[in-house]
């Protein structure tokens, strides 16, 4: 591991970037850790630091050089095709930022950890549905740390010891509720609900119901449990995401416990419901009752005496109506509040005892406060206890994702991890991108099989023009460079050769004088440095003149041919470059055109003949163009098509 202001090396990083970025991460440690866990995403976050310069401050930490094993500008492209195409299948920024780093290597410890680390994933998921898996995956995300629970009017905690009070305002408790030291002489029925904070306990604080005493040393939870609630709260659904997750692919958790101890914090909101409103409801209901049955009855002389002299005790017969309706009203209160009360006063019409509910009120609040309390420090023992635990499951499997993502580009595209040895041997193989095109589009492509061996490492690749000669070039780079990325490659079986570097040069550069210098430059070094290099040549004779290119060409073949490299030249030139050489071993493989199908698509066997030199077939270009043309212009392909 390298020293963090080593990477001062890096152009564009300097003493107040490094002192940015240590300040970001808190400490020096926390940085190294994180980066030895690839854990990037604060460093990708840092403001003025740029993707591009954060993954090249992480590869160079790691010593990770993506310029030695690549040398080309095409090549690269290859390889960022590569990345693209595996970012498509990442859900977490994790992943994208590991897919990210993701470089060829030629430290084969690490190519097998990696090949190793994506077949125990597929094995591991064999029979698995990976679309589920990232639905899931799409709601997933790092737990959110910055929750804080608004501040609860209704709560208070009062202080029988002044340094505890600070003590409270110091920790940022007066955030969430009132807190108040004993000297201020608050009254308690204020609020609903009151946490007695007491040291030594010297002051009682009194009978009220809505006051719970604790010690000054409980823990935090005890005198605010809303602050962790709060926490579990607000990432309560990526936690359910997670703990599905983590049971369909068989990995413990210990979520489910913390979802029940979550579920048991009961909140009775219906005892809640102001129950005045309910009791004055029924007594109006209870009156009409009554004034409807007294009219019903006949009362006798010595009844009509008792009620004008007002004796206090009703007449039986009125009594017994009082009785019975008062019974059904103080049931329907109990049905609709859960409370056991009576609040009425026995008169004619029936009156209410207005002392009585609000003390029943107050104390029912106190209750359900008080309940909510006990439910919530219950549950704060066991959320508490699963903090950690939770935390390291959830980036659990945020890092798995990453082995998920390679993992699900090899099922993609059915790759097959290769094996290196001294030689290229390749049956059914296929660019990724007509495997992707034969996925998408159900249309079938012809695979390729092609070898090439330490005797057979200079090839001259010759053929029909558009019959797939660039796209072979291109797939040799591809398979070469996942294979030392680790990856699987598109093929049925896969033998790819230990590569240092992989050197593509393509007709698609620029033709001025500039552009030929500069491709100069950068080819003719090739011929010399490491050994087993992988170098694609296509079609040179396009960027300068032939004779030019048969004397480049041979004079790079003799200084290649003992080194251990491959070189695959695409040229149709190969029957100059042959006479010149006569004391090489080239092998000059062809890839021929058959005709035109009966859409005028030329047809082509893709895979190379051996030892075969074909032609370019320029006529059945020339034909193709003739059938899709109209006069005048058509006489004129005719004309030229007869010449050959």
């Amino acid at each position: 591991m390298l020293d963090i202001f080593e990477i001062e090396q890096i152009k564009g990083v300097g003493s107040k970037l490094i002192d940015k970025i240590i300040q970001s991460y808190g400490s020096y440690d926390v940085f190294v850790n994180s980066v030895l866990e690839y854990d990037i995403d604060k460093l990708m976050n840092i403001q003025g630091l740029s993707q591009k310069k954060a993954l090249e401050i992480i590869r160079f930490i790691h010593g990770i050089n993506e310029d030695n094993f690549i040398k080309t500008q095409q090549a690269q492209k290859i390889y960022e095709d590569i990345i693209n195409k595996i970012l498509e299948f990442t859900s977490t920024d994790y992943a994208r930022n590991r897919v990210l780093l993701l470089n060829p290597t030629t430290d084969y410890d690490e190519i097998k950890r990696t090949s190793q680390l994506i077949e125990k994933t597929l094995d591991d998921t064999a029979n698995l549905d990976y679309n589920y898996i990232r639905l899931l995956y799409e709601n997933i995300k790092p737990l959110n740390n910055d929750v804080k629970p608004k501040f609860n009017d209704e709560y208070a905690i009062l202080c029988e010891d002044y340094n505890d009070y600070l003590s409270l305002i110091k920790r940022g408790i007066n955030k969430y509720c009132n807190i108040y030291p004993l000297e201020d002489h608050v009254s308690l029925e204020d609020f609903e609900f009151v946490i007695y904070l007491y040291n030594e306990y010297n002051v009682d604080p009194g009978e009220s119901a809505n006051v719970v005493s604790i010690s000054n040393d409980s823990p935090d939870y005890e005198i605010q449990p809303n602050i962790i609630l709060e926490y579990y709260r607000k990432n309560r659904s990526t936690l359910e995401y997670v703990y599905q997750l983590r049971e369909y692919l068989g990995l413990e958790s210990c979520i489910d416990e913390v979802l029940v101890a979550l579920d048991s914090i009961s909140l009775e909101k219906k005892n809640k419901k102001a129950i005045i409103d309910v009791v004055e409801e029924i007594k109006d209901e209870a009156n009409d009752t009554i004034n409807q049955q007294i009219k019903e009855i006949a009362l006798e002389g010595d009844e009509v005496l008792q009620l004008l002299n007002n004796e206090g005790n009703l007449p039986s017969k009125i009594m017994s109506i009082f009785n019975e309706v008062l019974d059904e009203a103080k049931e329907e209160i109990t049905n609709k509040t859960g409370l056991i009360f009576d609040p009425f006063i026995i008169k004619y019409p029936l009156e209410l005892d207005y002392d009585e509910i609000k003390r029943i009120q107050e104390n029912t609040l106190a209750n359900i406060h008080l309940k909510e309390y006990e439910q919530e420090i219950n549950a704060c023992v066991i959320l508490e206890k699963y903090r950690k635990e939770i935390e390291i499951e959830t980036e659990e499997l945020i890092h798995y994702d990453y082995q998920f993502t390679l993992a699900s580009f090899t099922k993609f595209y059915n790759l097959t991890i290769p094996q290196i040895k001294d030689e290229y041997y390749l049956e059914d193989s296929l660019e990724l991108r007509l495997k992707q095109q034969e996925k998408i589009e159900n249309k079938e492509i012809q695979p390729i099989n092609y070898n090439l061996d330490n005797e057979n490492n200079i090839i001259l690749l010759t053929g029909a023009n558009s019959g797939g000669k660039t796209t072979l070039l291109e797939m040799l780079a591809q398979h070469t460079i996942m294979a030392h990325m680790g990856l699987g490659v598109c093929s049925k079986k896969a033998i790819i050769p230990q590569t240092n570097e992989v050197y593509y040069f393509t007709k698609k550069q620029s033709l001025n004088a500039g552009a030929f210098e500069t491709f100069l430059t950068s080819f003719i070094p090739v011929a010399v440095g490491n050994k087993k290099k992988l170098i694609l040549i296509d079609e040179l004779e396009s960027i300068t003149e032939l004779e030019a290119a048969v004397k480049i060409i041979i004079g790079f073949i003799e200084h290649i041919q003992d080194d251990e490299s491959y070189a695959v030249i695409v040229t149709h030139m190969a029957p100059e470059i042959l006479k010149r050489t006569e004391n090489i071993h080239i092998r000059t493989d062809g890839i021929e055109a058959k005709g035109l199908d009966s859409d005028y698509n030329l047809i082509v066997d893709r895979s190379p003949k051996i030892n075969y030199l074909a032609n370019s077939t320029p006529e059945l270009i020339l034909k193709k163009i003739y059938e899709k043309s109209e006069e005048p212009i058509k006489s004129v392909y005719k004309d030229i098509l007869d010449k050959f």
